[in-house]
C-alpha cells in the first residue's frame, strides 16, 4: 500500500517522520528475525526523484534506496538487535559486545549544507549511542553513494554468501 504525506519542508519535521520510520522498522525487524541487516542485504544506494521514505520490507523488495531510507533502515535495526547489528571493525563494535546490548539508541539525523532558512538539499544519516559516546554512520556513502562501497560492507556481504549452502539444480523435468 502507498500512502502519501504532504508536507513543506522542515527540519525538525522531517526528523520525526524519520524517527517513526526507523522505529516502524525496528518493530519490522524484531518480529522477523529472517530480515537480514542493511549491511548483509543487497541493497546499494540510488538517488531517487521528490522523497519517498520506504519501511524495511520496501526497501528489500527495491534493492535500493536513498539516504532517508537507508538511514532509517539502520537506525531501526540498531534499535531491533543492538550489538547483533555492529561487525567487527566498525565504531562502538566491542563496547556494545562488551555490554551485550540489545538495543542500541539511534536515530537518523540530517546533515545540510545550505544556510538556515534557505532552501536546499538535506543528506541524511545515523547516529547512536553506546555508553555516553555517540557514533555516526553514513549507510548512502557505504553503499555506493558518489561510486564508492565500503570495502568492509563488501567483504561482509561476500563472507555471508561463501558461508550459505548451495543450493542443487535439479534437471528440468521431460515429458
Amino acid at each position: 500500500m502507498d500512502i502519501l504525506v504532504k508536507t513543506t519542508f522542515d527540519e525538525g519535521r522531517v526528523l520525526r517522520l524519520l524517527g517513526w520510520l526507523a522505529s516502524e522498522n525496528a518493530r519490522i525487524l524484531r518480529s522477523n528475525a529472517s530480515l537480514p541487516l542493511l549491511y548483509e542485504s543487497n541493497i546499494v544506494y540510488a538517488p531517487e526523484r521528490g522523497e519517498v521514505f520506504s519501511d524495511v520490507t520496501h526497501t528489500l523488495l527495491a534493492g535500493h534506496e536513498d539516504c532517508d531510507a537507508l538511514a532509517a533502515y539502520r537506525a531501526g535495526e540498531l534499535v531491533a538487535r543492538g550489538a547483533a547489528a555492529l561487525f567487527r571493525g566498525e565504531p562502538g563494535f566491542s563496547a556494545a559486545r562488551k555490554r551485550r546490548l540489545r538495543s542500541i539508541q539511534a536515530e537518523p539525523m540530517l546533515t545540510t549544507r545550505t544556510k538556515p532558512g534557505e532552501r536546499g538539499l538535506f543528506h541524511c544519516i545515523v547516529r547512536y549511542k553506546i555508553g555516553n559516546r555517540w557514533y555516526r554512520d553514513d549507510p548512502s556513502e557505504r553503499l555506493g553513494m558518489n561510486g564508492r562501497f565500503d570495502p568492509a560492507v563488501l567483504g561482509r556481504r561476500a563472507g555471508l554468501r561463501q558461508s550459505l549452502p548451495t543450493r542443487r539444480r535439479h534437471a528440468p523435468r521431460t515429458r
